[in-house]
């Protein structure tokens, strides 16, 4: 994976960040191949071509539009006018959001197989959409309190639409999943993220940072304080939140199934707090060469400490009649919302 990064960085440079879809795809089909189910490798089908047809559509058809709409409202209205233009454009970009993840997971689910059997996605990419953006609406009202009930909202929405073959998945509140500490969890990690950006202000107003900031003749040592500062910052909120990560994943696993087939996971907070330092300071001292390899080893953990339990009769499952979408994630990769995997 090291050798992966190295050539996709090099070559990211030498075309214009354009070879960063081929790139993407031998990092999948590598990553896919190299995880089991059951002894049973997976395969990725997908190619970077399709990724870069799908990126260049929707530059051209939702990219493009909406910065030329901006600039010509700047342009041509006042700034009370242009205001009431630049507010539904922004609210429409976070509908847009949530459906650009979904028909990111769609294209990834359409090209993935199991002994020859892909796996798809169903459902309406607007309907996703307006739910997360409904839940987004929510989780700030509730000052972030309804979030973990719009991961599990939107997981079922996904989970409950896609297939392996003819077989559904199914998505429900099983005992074992229930049981997960969705919300003591999340409690830990609000008052610690609440506790230690207040801390961090306070250090900041009290050591007189704050004032010292001059856009016209900054002062570096104050920068330097800044950026020094939320180095603890960072590191208080990740240990507040580790817990509540591995949890809400374990919950959403739990409440997972297909065929006669049941998912269940191990992961714990101590998984997430070692992935988090190890695969920062892999990075870091790679000079980012190594963020591929860091992305392999987390899912290479989320897969370890995944169970299933139960069988799946493969010689009757049917191969998946849904359509698979012919581009990839253009959408997406426009939106800076997707990963290499």
């Amino acid at each position: 994976m090291m050798w992966i990064g190295f050539y996709t960085l090099l070559l990211n440079i030498l075309t214009l960040t354009v070879f960063r879809f081929w790139g993407r795809s031998h990092f999948r089909r590598r990553l896919w191949a190299d995880t089991s189910v059951g002894g049973e490798p997976l395969e990725y089908t997908g190619k970077g071509l399709e990724l870069f047809i799908g990126f260049l559509i929707a530059i051209f058809t939702l990219m493009v539009p909406t910065i030329g709409a901006i600039f010509a409202a700047q342009l041509l209205l006042g700034p009370q006018l242009f205001i009431l233009v630049l507010i539904p454009i922004y609210l429409f970009l976070f509908i847009i959001v949530g459906v650009a993840i979904f028909l990111a997971r769609r294209y990834h689910l359409s090209r993935t197989r199991l002994r020859g059997v892909r796996f798809a996605q169903t459902g309406s990419a607007w309907s996703y959409g307006f739910a997360s953006f409904g839940y987004l609406l929510l989780t700030g009202l509730t000052l972030g309190w309804f979030g973990p009930a719009a991961q599990i909202r939107l997981s079922r929405r996904m989970w409950s639409n896609a297939y392996y073959g003819g077989l559904k998945f199914r998505f429900e509140d099983t005992p074992e999943a229930t049981r997960e500490p969705v919300y003591a969890s999340f409690a830990l990690a609000w008052v610690g993220g609440f506790l230690a950006y207040g801390g961090w202000l306070a250090f900041l107003f009290s050591s007189g940072v704050f004032s010292r900031m001059d856009a016209v003749q900054p002062d570096l040592e104050a920068i330097g304080i800044l950026y020094l500062s939320m180095i603890p910052l960072i590191v208080v909120v990740a240990l507040a939140s580790a817990w509540h990560f591995a949890v809400i994943t374990r919950r959403i696993t739990k409440s997972l199934s297909v065929g006669d087939v049941k998912f269940s996971s191990r992961l714990s907070a101590f998984d997430i707090i070692e992935l988090a330092i190890t695969n920062t300071l892999l990075v870091v001292f790679t000079l980012g060469i190594g963020a591929m390899a860091a992305q392999m080893r987390m899912w290479k953990r989320l897969a370890n400490r995944l169970v299933l339990s139960g069988s799946i009769d493969f010689a009757a499952v049917e191969q998946s009649t849904v359509d698979a979408p012919k581009q990839g994630e253009g959408l997406a990769d426009g939106l800076d919302l997707v990963s290499n995997f």
